[in-house]
């Protein structure tokens, strides 16, 4: 069944290459699309984002562990120290991070370490996926991106301040990197862990806390082990949280919750499609689907009144979020749903309303890829449903507290 329609895209990206800032976000937004848990089907990724942003700065869906925070930049400096030419800069940094693979390798697959399979040939090293948080952290002093950055190593690398015995600088210089603890005697030259010491963890503990005090990736370096002991962030504690905070979490909380009804309906709505157009079998998904949007609706009613209640401040909502610059059609769908689910959290599933508002919604983001207007899309789907509840990076700023607290706690 193919809908004809005039496609305005509610949503572009054009290229103005006017700072380094400017393009990393840009790169950090393109890279985001290729990740398995970035799938946005209803165009929620904004919204996900402003939150990810506002609860773990200077995170990426495409990094892994928090020593690289420190791997990078010594990899850097080195390069600085030794002069190395720009026309050869680039070519020098991807032989170093594949030899920083290499050191890596003997932790195993499933251990965060990046490029384990591919080795030099990983599209996208270590220092693309930090290049950005380095900053957020100030761990990078100045705005430059990668390339910038090694069009000048070699004439920073001839500024480096004079040291004492004890590593520390007895002049002052611009620096492109924070102070930072000195790398192992034998970095990239042998076998190395993501165990931090304890100076490195208290290092990156401080930087995040000056720099991006009251948000929850800051609260929770003072009691990183917490981190471990729940499922998403805001069943964590709030006692001693800052109000601030504690309201960004209810926020996000609930606007997880809640959307994460209209990508199931999403999920039902295709597999239902492609039995009746294209005759396949979808009908296990369906009933996985449905049965995910039945524990959904019972969470829901159990804090029917805490959703409605957020339903009456969704002004405040997007109040929050409007230096985020969300359009209109994201949050006219947002209201949408969450006026829906508040009214009838048993009957949403199967609202024909709610249904129209998905397709509608999909064809405006998708045009001819909408897979529930155009059969040649759905032809194209590869039979997995798509979506879910956004963490917000939970997962990723969990491995970082283990890392920290395991260092804090081992050299206590």
């Amino acid at each position: 069944m193919a809908i004809a329609t005039d496609y305005v895209p509610e949503s572009s990206l054009g290229w103005l290459d006017f700072d380094s800032a400017a393009s990393e976000r840009v790169g950090e937004l393109l890279r985001a699309f290729d990740e398995p848990g970035t799938l946005d089907v209803l165009g929620l990724g904004t919204v996900r984002d402003a939150f990810s942003g506002m609860l773990n700065p200077g995170t990426s869906t495409i990094q892994t562990r928090l020593r690289y925070f420190l791997f990078v930049p010594w990899i850097c400096a080195r390069l600085e120290a030794q002069r190395v030419p720009p026309g050869e800069f680039s070519r020098r940094l991807r032989d170093d991070e594949a030899r920083l693979i290499d050191c890596l390798r003997h932790l195993g697959r499933l251990q965060g370490v990046i490029g384990y399979t591919a080795g030099r040939n990983l599209k996208r090293m270590p220092s693309d996926a930090y290049w950005g948080g380095l900053w957020t952290w100030g761990l990078r002093r100045m705005d430059l991106s990668i390339s910038e950055y090694g069009q000048r190593a070699a004439a920073i690398g001839r500024h480096q301040p004079d040291r004492d015995d004890d590593h520390n600088a007895t002049t002052r210089t611009v620096s492109m990197w924070a102070e930072l603890p000195p790398p192992p005697d034998d970095f990239l030259h042998a076998k190395i862990t993501f165990d931090l010491t304890s100076d490195e963890a208290q290092l990156l503990v401080d930087h995040i806390q000056r720099r991006h005090a009251g948000t929850l990736l800051a609260v929770l370096c003072a009691t990183p082990q917490a981190a471990a002991q729940v499922d998403y962030p805001w069943e964590l504690p709030t006692p001693g949280m800052p109000a601030q905070l504690v309201e960004i979490l209810r926020h996000a909380r609930n606007f997880s919750e809640l959307t994460a009804g209209p990508q199931h309906v999403y999920n039902v709505l295709v597999a239902r499609q492609a039995r009746e157009e294209l005759a396949w079998d979808t009908d296990e998904l369906e009933s996985d689907e449905l049965a995910r949007l039945d524990k959904w609706t019972n969470r829901i009613a159990e804090r029917l009144d805490d959703v409605r209640a957020w339903a009456d401040d969704l002004p405040e909502f997007w109040a929050l979020l409007n230096e985020f610059g969300i359009n209109l059609g994201v949050q006219e769908f947002v209201n949408a749903m969450v006026e829906r689910i508040a009214h009838d959290p048993e009957g949403f599933a199967e609202d024909s309303a709610v249904h129209r508002r998905i397709r509608d919604r999909e064809l405006r983001l998708k045009s001819k890829r909408a897979r529930l207007a155009h059969r040649s899309a759905l032809e194209n789907w590869n039979g997995l449903g798509v979506g879910g509840q956004f963490d917000f990076r939970w997962g990723i700023t969990q491995s970082y507290m283990r890392d920290i607290a395991a260092a804090l706690e081992v050299h206590a």
